[in-house]
């Protein structure tokens, strides 16, 4: 049996641990996973660090080093945080959620490109709060401006609330996973770029850099019953990790002209994404301003 060349972030914890393990239950598997501590039995771990661009480089390294002459079957950019303001930066001077959830994955991606398969599949997971139409608790984002969203005291659009700020920080670094996922279908008729959508997923990290009574509530809403009534069309960890490895695997097959899979209530869906998002204008100019802010 071929083997299979999985490259993941954001694999460790959360739903992404409940992927991990379902990926290395497939024969053949050769799971590659960037993380900064935790460990997931059977894959392979490399340091990565995603509020850091060197680290990013590092690790991209690192994978072409370990896979030698081989290529990588699918790239899963599943990492994501959430911080309770946009006044922090990392090391490179970009807004800490913005440069973690878009920046250091676009990067990734770009290094890896010359190392992907032929029908290579590039995930990257987005979320309803990209959509004001969805109706999340969660400010939708105002624009998708890379500029003003690594940079924001330059963002001519924020509220005077910071908790409103983190919170479009959070919902735009969404809109431009989406919109790469676009843009790379229109790269190359092989490679497939899908924003995969775990919907509200209660009892994943998320919120840990939030305030002590948030991640309390975030964590009892994990009990099924609760979810379910707070949170109608929310899912399991369980539910949605074995959602994003069948993605992964090819047990899940996206709709032709389609890129966006949302997870609602357990069942897989495929509906359009926001009005922006579908916007050609704005995804080519999150694409190309992207690279340019990274000197790609």
């Amino acid at each position: 049996m071929a083997e299979k060349i999985i490259v993941m972030t954001g694999g460790t914890s959360g739903f992404g641990a409940i992927t991990s393990k379902k990926l290395l239950q497939e024969p053949g598997t050769h799971l590659i996973l960037g993380t900064r501590n935790k460990r997931i039995a059977g894959a392979e771990h490399l340091p990565l660090n995603l509020k850091s661009v060197r680290s990013v480089k590092e690790f991209s390294s690192a994978v072409i080093s370990t896979i030698e002459n081989k290529k990588i079957d699918v790239l899963i950019c599943n990492a994501g945080i959430s911080i309770p303001t946009v006044d922090t930066k990392t090391e490179d001077g970009f807004e800490t959620t913005f440069a973690v959830n878009h920046l250091a994955h676009f990067l990734l991606i770009d290094l890896l490109k010359l190392n992907l398969a032929d029908n290579a599949k590039i995930i990257l997971t987005t979320s309803g709060t990209h959509n004001p139409d969805e109706g999340s608790r969660v400010a939708p984002p105002k624009h998708a401006n890379i500029y003003w969203l690594a940079y924001p005291e330059k963002d001519e659009t924020l509220d005077e609330k910071d908790k409103i700020n983190a919170e479009r920080a959070y919902a735009s670094s969404k809109l431009c996973n989406l919109l790469t996922a676009r843009y790379i279908n229109t790269l190359t008729e092989n490679w497939e770029g899908i924003a995969y959508d775990p919907g509200p997923t209660p009892g994943t990290g998320l919120t840990q850099n939030l305030g002590i009574v948030r991640r309390i509530l975030w964590k009892l809403f994990s009990i099924s019953f609760l979810r379910k009534r707070v949170f109608p069309k929310s899912n399991s960890i369980e539910d949605a990790g074995k959602a994003l490895a069948d993605i992964a695997l090819g047990k899940i097959s996206i709709p032709a002209g389609k890129e966006y899979a949302a997870l609602r209530a357990g069942k897989m869906t495929f509906p359009l994404p926001s009005e922006l998002a579908q916007k050609d204008e704005v995804m080519e100019k999150v694409w190309n301003d992207s690279k340019e802010i990274l000197n790609l």
